[in-house]
């Protein structure tokens, strides 16, 4: 099983320390790529703000997006929650707030209806 078929999943459960894993991950993989790849594009265009900067951003950003949502699901799932409290997450002050929570909280013991 690859990096991405782990994040990219919303099957099965996610605990704390696999939560925080994966995010830093997709953080830093997320990150370095957008800035490789603008760098990139700066130096063939010469235009730092150019559309095919924003256009490779836009696209990172999205599949980094996605990734944390999947990654929301599966530690919702840990909690005994359904995935669909991860829109909680877009609301601007309560989704830091949740998000934390995310971090904190203590899955459930043993199994429940996630399972896979």
């Amino acid at each position: 099983m690859t990096i991405l078929s782990k994040i990219y999943t919303t099957q099965g459960r996610l605990n704390r320390l696999a939560y925080l894993k994966y995010m830093l991950i997709l953080a830093l993989v997320a990150g370095l790529s957008v800035f490789v790849m603008s760098s990139m594009a700066t130096f063939l265009t010469g235009d730092p703000n150019g559309a095919l900067v924003k256009m490779i951003t836009l696209i990172w950003a999205v599949a980094a997006g996605a990734g944390n949502f999947m990654l929301m699901i599966r530690r919702l799932h840990d909690l005994g929650r359904s995935g669909w409290f991860s829109i909680i997450a877009v609301v601007p002050v309560v989704g830091t707030i949740f998000s934390i929570y995310l971090f904190c909280a203590a899955g459930q013991v043993g199994r429940n209806k996630y399972d896979a």
